[in-house]
């Protein structure tokens, strides 16, 4: 049986009209003009729980379960794992190193960079270059400079751009630079999560550039940045929007939990013993982890159910680990996280349990710095 591909593009249209996420004219008639299909390999990866590995999904073994794929509404589509090459002898993959955003989040994206015509525009990860097919559709080729770290990617979307008639600024190189050559830009739209906004990005801009990105901690890998920079380029201040979760920047990879490298169970028999006002479920509330998120920088969270179904939280650094459950508290190394995350987790709630929008960045030549409220209400530092 045939897949009618454009008839899942159009599908997707209908969907997205229906739920009003065209927030801007232009966006869905950049939507309809660049077929998504375009822009996908025609060997996609999906992630199975039973063995934690990624398997290939070929468009000519089931190209209906493919298109599917492609066109889902919500869901990202793996297009590479483990740099191009599956480190498994079986042909599966352990690490997702590229992919093509969900629709919703592309859109999503697009209606906070909101572009003008004619706007120049860096856009940092070019990936299959979909993002930057629907940027020429407003700004124009000549006016789009796309960054992509990997070279096989950065060509194939070249080549993809081309096949459609865009002809943009396909640049292999380190995003995180930014590329002077074609400043002062108008927008820069990064499409890789990133936990520090690079500089080098703000000195390339024009004064009142927007700046978006997605943005994450190690306690909460989902956040997204609007800035706006100032008329002398020193910094750039803005809020929190739509919450969202990329890959990351490869230069800004976050790093992995270090519980499993702190803790062991010499330490659990020298650990201190203590109660906690915490709720088991406190790190649930999506508004609360991000606010504890900005408010711990540098702690992970790890959430695991213990025999007794009572969810039991793990939070860590590289030198520190605490077990909190059921109002109890075991600690170990140079800090007091349960009680850390007891102060910010009240906090939240003495706040009137804010909401990520109620959140916002400030980055200068001080460093980055997050903010409630107002940039000159309660802040705290970005961990380095």
């Amino acid at each position: 049986m045939t897949t009618d591909l454009e008839h899942h593009h159009a599908r997707s249209t209908r969907l997205f009209d229906a739920q009003g996420a065209f927030e801007l004219p232009w966006m869905r008639a950049a939507f309809l003009a660049v077929p998504r299909h375009a822009f996908v390999p025609g060997t996609v990866w999906v992630w199975r729980a039973q063995d934690d590995r990624y398997h290939p999904v070929a468009r000519a073994d089931d190209e209906q379960r493919w298109a599917a794929m492609v066109h889902h509404p919500t869901e990202p589509v793996v297009t590479q794992v483990d740099g191009g090459r599956p480190v498994r002898a079986d042909g599966t993959g352990e690490l997702p190193t590229s992919s093509i955003s969900a629709p919703d989040a592309v859109l999503t994206t697009l209606a906070a960079t909101d572009p003008d015509p004619g706007s120049r525009v860096l856009h940092i990860g070019t990936g299959t270059g979909y993002d930057a097919a629907l940027l020429c559709e407003r700004v124009g080729e000549a006016r789009l400079t796309t960054v992509e770290i990997q070279r096989p990617l950065a060509d194939a979307a070249r080549e993809r751009l081309h096949r459609l008639g865009h002809r943009p600024h396909v640049i292999c190189a380190d995003g995180e630079f930014g590329w002077p050559r074609h400043a002062p830009y108008d927008r820069v739209l990064c499409t890789a999560s990133l936990s520090r906004v690079p500089f080098a990005w703000i000195a390339q801009c024009a004064p009142g550039a927007r700046i978006v990105a997605p943005w994450k901690s190690t306690l909460q890998p989902a956040g997204l940045a609007v800035l706006t920079v100032d008329a002398d380029r020193s910094g750039a201040c803005g809020r929190f929007g739509v919450p969202l979760t990329f890959m990351d920047l490869r230069g800004q990879r976050r790093p992995d939990n270090p519980l499993p490298r702190v803790y062991t169970p010499h330490h659990w028999e020298d650990s201190r013993y203590g109660t906690t006002t915490l709720p088991p479920d406190f790190l649930d509330d999506f508004h609360a982890r991000f606010a504890l998120g900005l408010q711990l920088p540098g702690v992970h969270a790890v959430r695991t159910p213990p025999t007794d179904a009572v969810p039991a939280w793990w939070l860590s650094t590289g030198a520190a680990w605490a077990y909190i459950s059921a109002g109890e508290t075991y600690q170990w190394g140079d800090r007091q996280l349960a009680a850390e995350a007891e102060q910010a987790y009240d906090w939240w709630l003495e706040a009137g349990k804010p909401e990520v929008f109620d959140f916002g960045m400030t980055v200068d030549g001080g460093g980055h710095r997050t903010w409630f409220g107002s940039p000159g209400g309660p802040s705290w530092p970005v961990a380095p």
